[in-house]
């Protein structure tokens, strides 16, 4: 049995985390460490792996892997997460981070977390994806959200259609489409409504619109989107999870639900609506 370990490299406490984690599950199971994380790990960190405990993409993961660890936080895990869609192999995400809601699970718990998956006590809860075509190199993969921004001062001006349909015109700062998984990232902060991870819908979040009426409307994900973008500087950003691309305003982007997933170990304690309360504070009583 083995288990993979993700994490990013440069951040010395995210590279403690990590060394950690190895050294607990190493008590108990075979590792596989990502190849550039280790190769860049700081040299006060004294660790020794085989080439065969290494991966550096997709085709390097075995079927004897029962999951990834992804240590850091919610970047940290998005970027995970394009290593297993096209897989059967869950995540498991560490928090070493802030505020994070896909790294579920913090440092102090990971003994208990090691427990329930090797003795296979624990549910897979998978989640939808975004696919994004127009972007270069494309199709382009998100878990968490889509997003458009202008680039300079001037506003953006973003046409958004569904299923052939006109919807309306954003005149704004810039558009986010999010998936469920994603109503509690970007567009949480642009006022977006935050959606259970199991509704089948999305949601398309303006950012600082110019007319204020404009608000965020939740569509079925069986909607196809497409997106004509205008702005007096000639080109957008666009932001596909972790990865952006500069385009010019003559580029149109199509957005819908992929059919790939991506697999998050569920543990018998976890659980959505805890999460919130425990992230936003949902509920506390802050007059002492």
């Amino acid at each position: 049995m083995k288990i993979a370990i993700y994490s990013r490299y440069g951040n010395p406490k995210q590279e403690g985390g990590v060394i950690q984690i190895i050294d607990k599950i190493r008590e108990y199971a075979e590792i596989l460490v990502y190849e550039p994380f280790y190769r860049n790990l700081s040299p006060r960190f004294s660790l020794h792996l085989e080439a065969g405990e290494l991966f550096n993409s997709a085709a390097s993961l075995t079927s004897d892997v029962v999951c990834m660890f992804s240590v850091g936080g919610d970047g940290t895990l998005l970027e995970a997460a394009s290593l297993v869609m096209n897989n059967e192999m869950p995540l498991v995400g560490i928090s070493t981070g802030r505020l994070g809601f896909l790294a579920a699970i913090m440092m102090a718990d990971v003994d208990k977390a090691l427990e329930l998956i090797l003795s296979k006590n624990f549910e897979v809860e998978y989640r939808d994806l975004l696919q994004v075509d127009g972007c270069p190199g494309g199709p382009h993969f998100a878990l968490n959200d889509v997003c458009i921004q202008k680039r300079g001062a001037a506003i953006a001006e973003i046409k958004a259609y569904i299923n052939d349909e006109f919807l309306s015109t954003y005149w704004a700062d810039g558009l986010i489409i999010s998936t469920p998984t994603g109503s509690t990232a970007y567009s949480l902060s642009a006022g977006g409504p935050i959606i259970a991870p199991n509704a089948r819908c999305l949601v398309l979040s303006p950012i600082a619109p110019h007319n204020l009426n404009m608000r965020p409307i939740v569509v079925p994900d069986v909607a196809k989107l497409e997106l004509e973008m205008h702005t007096r500087t000639g080109s957008v950003i666009v932001g596909v999870d972790s990865k952006s691309f500069e385009l010019p305003v003559s580029a149109k982007l199509k957005v819908q639900k992929a059919r790939q997933k991506v697999g998050f170990v569920k543990l018998p304690h976890m659980s959505f609506y805890q999460t919130l309360r425990e992230k936003l504070l949902w509920g506390l009583d802050s007059r002492g």
